[in-house]
This record gives C-alpha cells, structure tokens and sequence, in this order.
C-alpha cells in the first residue's frame, strides 16, 4: 500500500518587516550588518537639478544646505555666489592654470537670473562673513570704472540689476566705452586711460563677475540681437527658479544667519584657508582627456548652439576646475581629471541656461517655423524656393525670413537643390 504523502505545511503569506525581524532574533551576521550600514547612511533630501555639482561636504555643500533649509531663496543663488567667491579668492591669490600651453585665470564672468526679492543681498552678507571677499564698487560710468579698478583690481564684482547695466552701456553716451573696456578686461590686455589731470595704465586687469537681475527685466532691456553679440557670449548664463516646494510661508523668519547655522560653514572655510596655494598650477593629461570627452558629449547634444558660444562656455571649465581643486581639500599643484569632471557639469548647467533664456527671445516660436518649413520640404520633395516659403509657410514674412530658414533647415532626404538660387 502506498506510503500517503505527507501535508504540506502552509507558508505564511505575511512577510515579517524589519522591526518584526529584529525582535523575533532574525537578524543577526552579514544581514544586521548590512542594515546598520543602510541606516547610517543618510539620503540627501534635495532634489535640486544642481545638486550635481555639489561635492558631498564641501564648502560648497554646506552653504547650499543651509540654504535649503533656512530659505525659500533659489538655490543657484547661494552655489554661484560661492563658486564665484572661491574664484576670487584664487584670482587675488595670483593663482592660474596653464592647459595645452596656455594660462588660464579664475576669472569667471556669469549672469544669474532669479525673480526679485531672491535673496542676493542676505547671501552676499552671508558669504562676506565666511571668506575674506574683495568687492569691487559700483562705477557709474567708462571712466569712473577705470579709476575704480585700478584700485580694486582681481575683486569680486557683483551687481545687482545686471540688465539695466548692460542697457546703459548700449545707449548711455557716458557708458558707451565701457562695454570696449570690458572687452579687454576679459582678454587681459593693458587699460589706460589719461586725463588732463592724471594717468592711469592698469597692465593686468581682471575681475570676477556675477550680474543678477530678474528675467522679465533682461528680456525687456537686452535685446535678442545683444543676447547673440561677442560681448554676451563671455557670459555664462544661470536661471535660478523658484523650488515650489519651498514656499514664503514655511520661512516667516529666515534664521541663516545664526551662530549655529554658521559654525559649519567657518569651519569648512578655515580648512580651505588653511590649503597651500601655487601660483601656477598643471592641468594633468588624464584631466584633458577629461574635458575632450566631455566636449564631445556636450557638442552631440548642443550641435545648434555656435562654435564660438559653446567653446567660450565650455573653456570655463578650466576656471571652474581651480575653484574644485580647492573645494575638495587638494594641496598639489596639478588640476586632475576629478577637478575637471565636477566643473565640466557647471557648464553644462550654463549649456542648458543659456538655451532656457534664448526661448524668452521666442526661440520655441522660431523652431516651429523651421518644422513647418521641413513638412513643405518633406511635401516637395525638394528644397523649397523663398517664394514658396512666404506661401506656405504662416511666420515667414519677407524674403530675409525666408533665407534664414532656408539655412538652418535639415537637408532633404534626396539631398536635392532649391531650384530657386538668387541670392
């Protein structure tokens, strides 16, 4: 007679959490280990689209924590503040990099666009309390800047209302050399300037520049023709948005400023303080590599931005690249490929931004155009005349719409001509 199978037992469906698993005495070895490892390991609460530039325990960590936390300001406020700071730092230091040959200074120039009442005043004063900050005065006019650089030299100029500045320099008769001595100030070519009553000769000029002003404001004083100049493209452009998740209202009284708040940060400047300094530092071959890998990346996903804009903002990564090197605590006088790999983000962020503020210029708007003027290409089967443009096509107007258009149109499939060639 066969042997009757024994019942099986049933499974508990229920599957015991961690707290039923400790008190019943089932964790125990690798696994308890394992758990004790978890929990000290504590998840960052932002969600910040620049949380990626932000070294764990920096300097850098620590005043954007703070402000998180203290504030409703945008966080890119406090980051470039402190990273045009550091860079200030070195630039009064003497400190520069030498790449493929050539010297490259901290001197970063940056625009940041953030709503009024953002905050730039309380974080300059929080800042200014932190690190030794050289500011550089406000000069109303070409020749008024001259005589105040050459007293203030490599400082830190951050203005307020960066947009009314650039309008007076295109339409102010006593600011229009100001724009030309910019101009050479960021090349680092001699400035002089004689008067009946004095001369002055400034034969190694630079400064460091953050312009805040609010977005509406620059779309309405800076025309998109001033946006695509030369003396634009030295910029690097920031949007800082408000976090809707950090409201006015969690923040009646913003309590950044307490000595406990502060302590962390006095802390991480006296460890930079404290680093030595080089006067000339090498960018290392692995830190090259670096940066080319990452100019390819970004130049398969920027194609349409200008050669000439996309080197200048990528070049900033060797500016930025000093500032991490001290950032993240070295002492030697070579930028390595980690130094390289935290700043190449930063001009990523000024890649994107700079591509967020061309669409307040009605970039979204002309794109469309260019989609619609792609389907009567798709429909011909060719490359369609101006003439058939201006018909078919609701946005082109004239024929000088129509030629641009035609140029940065995709090439047909067919690769067939525009039967139509005058110019």
């Amino acid at each position: 007679m066969p042997r009757k199978s024994a019942k099986p037992v049933a499974a508990d469906p229920r599957q015991l959490d961690l707290i039923a698993l400790i008190e019943a005495g089932g964790l125990a070895g690798d696994r308890r280990d394992t758990l004790r490892g978890i929990l000290a390991t504590k998840a960052s609460p932002r969600t910040w689209r620049g949380d990626v530039i932000i070294p764990p325990g920096s300097l850098l960590d620590k005043v954007v924590d703070l402000f998180e936390r203290t504030t409703d300001f945008p966080l890119e406020l406090p980051a470039f503040l402190v990273l045009h700071s550091l860079a200030a730092y070195l630039l009064d230091k003497g400190v520069e990099a030498v790449v493929a040959g050539t010297t490259v200074r901290p001197d970063l120039w940056s625009v940041l666009l953030a709503s009024s009442g953002a905050g730039k005043t309380k974080t300059v004063s929080v800042i200014e309390k932190v690190m030794p900050l050289r500011l550089f005065p406000e000069a109303t006019s070409a020749a008024k800047f001259i005589e105040v650089l050459a007293e203030n030299n490599r400082t830190a100029w951050f203005q307020d209302e960066w947009a009314q500045t650039l309008k007076r320099m295109e339409s102010q008769t006593y600011c229009e050399e100001l724009k030309e001595t910019l101009l050479r100030l960021h090349d680092g070519r001699p400035i002089a300037r004689r008067t009946v009553k004095a001369s002055i000769e400034i034969d190694d000029p630079a400064l460091v520049i953050l312009g805040t002003t609010v977005q509406e404001t620059f779309l309405d004083n800076v025309s998109a023709e001033s946006m695509l100049d030369g003396f634009c493209q030295r910029f690097g452009f920031i949007v800082g948005a408000a976090d809707p998740e950090r409201t006015p209202d969690l923040f009646p009284i913003y309590r950044v400023e307490e000595a406990g708040n502060m302590a962390p940060l006095h802390t991480a400047w006296a460890a930079i303080a404290d680093l030595p300094l080089h006067p000339e530092y090498t960018v290392t071959a692995e830190a090259e590599t670096a940066f080319s890998d990452a100019f390819r990346h970004h130049y398969q996903q920027h194609r349409e931005v200008p050669a000439s804009f996309f080197r200048r903002i990528m070049w900033r990564t060797f500016k930025y690249a000093l500032v991490y090197h001290v950032l993240l605590g070295k002492a030697e006088a070579v930028i390595d490929a980690e130094d390289v790999g935290w700043a190449v983000r930063v001009a990523g962020l000024h890649l994107a931004d700079a591509r967020r503020l061309l669409d307040g210029y009605r970039l979204t708007d002309l794109e469309k155009v260019v989609v619609k003027a792609e389907a009567v290409q798709a429909r011909l089967g060719r490359r369609p005349t101006k003439r058939e443009l201006i018909s078919d096509v609701r946005g082109i107007k004239n024929n000088a719409m129509a030629m641009f258009i035609l140029e940065v149109m995709k090439a047909p499939a067919g690769g067939l001509a525009c039967p139509d060639r005058r110019p």
